[in-house]
């Protein structure tokens, strides 16, 4: 637009300047040059000229010289516009050779010239940027899934190898009283247990990334299942040298949950607390009445979690620092604990400061039953 505005501008310039250039020689020529240049054009367009007429010559002259500037104007600035249109359309041709072979690392320079081609290599660039995102997240989520068969290989590795070791001891007679033989049968299912809730763990995570787990949702009265659910928790705390303090509302409260799922997830705070607590801690169990729905928080007040491993501790397979990666773990617990409560609706989170303890927040709306 810029473009053809200024060959229409410097054209008509150009015919404006010549006319009154070639005016001005005639006039000095001829003393009633004015005259006879204005009768030379009443000619022309009028179709009768006479060879005579010597303004005939400046007036071709003056078409000639103008056509000439004119044309010289136009092609000067539709080479221009061809160089500023080609060097976007050139860099823009790179970029998506560069895409194309999965080169991301680039920046696609934008035209100052022209707005249509700035907003296309603006347009190309945000593509170029989400690509390179993408890429980088699945390069951390490939790191993740090497994590993963690294964790459940050395996780999985000591109940086997503790099996196979007490089989053994049974095969070759080492087991040879009811009692050890008892003794060995019991920690034998003992490590059975143990490789089955890996195993679990691992199909519950695959189900909710897939979006494949089924849900039984109910109304549930919160504070009624807590309590239910708190004696259960107290033995087990309790067998771990932990105290366990429960604070319950008093009152009915009404969510839509699926029991089962939900239980998951106070299992894995419940075990979390008592997995990172200090001996001699203490676990605690609180539920309140918020805003349209229903608090729950566990909390302990054992080695905590550092600042900048808390942006991540609900990330599948992540545990965080030495010293917490050392507890046996896979680091799902907590992903799975987030897509359940999100598939209810609400919402999840922590609180924690290293070597002070943590809190887990858990937000449900509250329901009417129909």
């Amino acid at each position: 637009m810029k473009t053809n505005i200024l060959m229409i501008v410097i054209s008509a310039a150009l015919v404006i300047v010549m006319s009154f250039i070639l005016i001005f020689v005639f006039s000095l020529s001829n003393p009633d040059g004015i005259k006879r240049l204005t009768m030379t054009a009443r000619d022309v367009f009028s179709g009768t000229i006479r060879s005579n007429d010597i303004g005939i010559y400046y007036f071709i002259a003056w078409a000639f010289l103008t056509g000439t500037l004119v044309l010289i104007t136009c092609l000067a600035l539709s080479t221009n516009l061809a160089r500023t249109v080609l060097a976007p359309i050139n860099r823009l041709k790179t970029a998506a050779e560069n895409i194309a072979e999965g080169e991301l690392n680039f920046d696609v320079l934008t035209s100052e010239d022209a707005e249509e081609l700035a907003e296309l290599c603006d347009s190309i660039e945000k593509i170029r940027r989400r690509l390179k995102e993408n890429a980088a997240r699945e390069i951390e989520q490939q790191e993740e899934r090497n994590m993963l068969i690294a964790n459940l290989s050395h996780d999985m590795r000591t109940p086997v190898t503790a099996i196979k070791g007490y089989i053994e001891g049974i095969i070759d007679g080492i087991a040879d009283t009811p009692e050890k033989q008892q003794k060995y049968l019991d920690t034998i299912y003992s490590k059975a247990i143990v490789l089955e809730r890996l195993l679990d763990g691992m199909t519950e995570y695959s189900e909710l990334e897939l979006g494949r787990m089924q849900y039984a949702f109910e109304f549930v009265d919160i504070t009624e299942y807590l309590s239910k659910l708190a004696e259960e928790y107290r033995t087990e705390i309790e067998t771990h040298n932990l105290s366990f303090t429960c604070s319950l509302a008093d009152k009915e409260m009404i969510v839509l949950a699926d029991k089962n799922k939900l239980k998951r997830v106070l299992d894995n705070l419940i075990g979390n607390a008592i997995k990172y607590n200090k001996e001699g801690g203490n676990v605690m169990l609180t539920q309140e009445a918020v805003s349209s729905g229903v608090m729950i928080t566990v909390s302990d007040n054992g080695t905590g979690i550092k600042k900048e491993d808390l942006p991540r501790i609900f990330d599948g397979f992540y545990r965080g620092d030495s010293a917490r990666s050392n507890i046996k773990g896979n680091g799902l617990g907590l992903a799975i604990s987030k897509q359940i409560i999100e598939n209810h609706h609400g919402k999840i989170w922590v609180k924690s400061e290293k070597d002070e303890g943590t809190q887990i927040f858990v937000y449900l709306p509250l329901r009417r039953k129909i």
